[in-house]
């Protein structure tokens, strides 16, 4: 059985997402690797509300494993373990070194332009979005192309709550005004005024709230009392967490979000997103599900996503819908 190591710097809700669709394909078209997905520092959302979709697909997970954290690991090898691939996605160097020492037949690492790698894809690596990047690795230790996965198998209890809390009928919006970084969310004031534009165009919009942002709760409802929170609505709490939320986007036509993780659980719902961008790189970091509308702040000659005008959110939905 090959093996392989695919190491990460982060597992947070949004990278996760982003690097499922190859780690599917790559298991999909070789059903007999051992994958072993190693998290530089932290957790990963493949250990937590991902789980169920990993399950038999990531075979060992090595969260916190250091690996390449130190310098001194650059001289000497990290670990005892063996590995016919490893695939070193960090782009630091001190990592790429650490890495390279871990016994192993065939090294892929992007770091440098490829300069410590047994092998370097054909296509321009930096130019792809992450998602690409990702499925072009694995292509790379397997030797062979893998066809992503457009869509998730998620559990039909989900399914079936989705269904119950958001029935067909209605048009929905979505809306994740949250962000792990203040500096990449729409002001909260914007996503009020144009949830009240779509109740006065005969839209229904949801709100979905993170952890951090669950004090807005009181605010949204008293602002918006039209509009839904459904992961506040279910008393079954063995359905909460990403996949309840990935289960309720597919009952919603188009979402508006921040570029955040909130913003790619209601893409991999696979409908329409209307993605809200700051200085960050739209195309780098899009979605690897659904369809996406980019709103950036440079199309409004700003560098912040508060510049980014609500009519031409406005717009866009009505663009979107029939």
């Amino acid at each position: 059985m090959k093996s392989i190591l695919f190491h990460c710097a982060g597992g947070l809700i949004g990278d996760s997402l982003i690097k499922l669709p190859a780690i599917l394909a790559l298991k999909a078209r070789c059903p007999d690797i051992k994958l072993t997905l190693s998290i530089r520092r932290g957790r990963t959302a493949f250990s937590a509300g991902l789980a169920p979709l990993v399950d038999g697909v990531i075979d060992e997970i090595l969260e916190s494993s250091e690996f390449g954290t130190r310098w001194t690991q650059t001289l000497k090898a990290p670990s005892d373990r063996f590995f016919d691939t490893i695939i070193a996605s960090v782009t630091k160097c001190k990592d790429t070194l650490a890495l390279k020492r871990i016994a192993h037949t065939t090294f892929i690492a992007p770091w440098s332009d490829f300069r410590l790698s047994d092998c370097r894809p054909s296509v321009s690596f930096l130019d792809l979005p992450v998602y690409r990047q990702t499925q072009s690795l694995f292509e790379l230790a397997i030797g062979e192309a893998i066809d992503l996965a457009d869509t998730l198998q998620l559990p039909e209890s989900y399914l079936t709550a989705a269904a119950e809390i958001l029935p067909a009928g209605p048009s929905y919006v979505g809306f994740s005004p949250g962000a792990g970084k203040k500096i990449k969310c729409w002001p909260l004031a914007n996503f009020i005024q144009t949830a009240r534009t779509q109740i006065s165009s005969g839209r229904v919009p949801v709100f979905f709230l993170g952890p951090e942002e669950e004090h807005w709760l009181p605010e949204l409802r008293e602002a918006v009392p039209e509009g839904l929170f459904p992961e506040y609505m279910y008393t079954d709490r063995s359905l909460k967490g990403p996949l309840f939320t990935i289960a309720l986007a597919r009952q919603i036509p188009v979402s508006v979000a921040n570029d955040a993780g909130g913003g790619h659980l209601l893409a991999a719902g696979g409908r329409t997103l209307i993605s809200l961008f700051g200085d960050t790189d739209p195309r780098k970091f899009e979605p690897p599900f659904g369809h996406r509308r980019v709103l950036s702040a440079s199309e409004f000659n700003g560098k912040t996503v508060g510049q980014i005008p609500v009519s031409a959110v406005e717009k866009a939905l009505d663009e979107i819908f029939p």
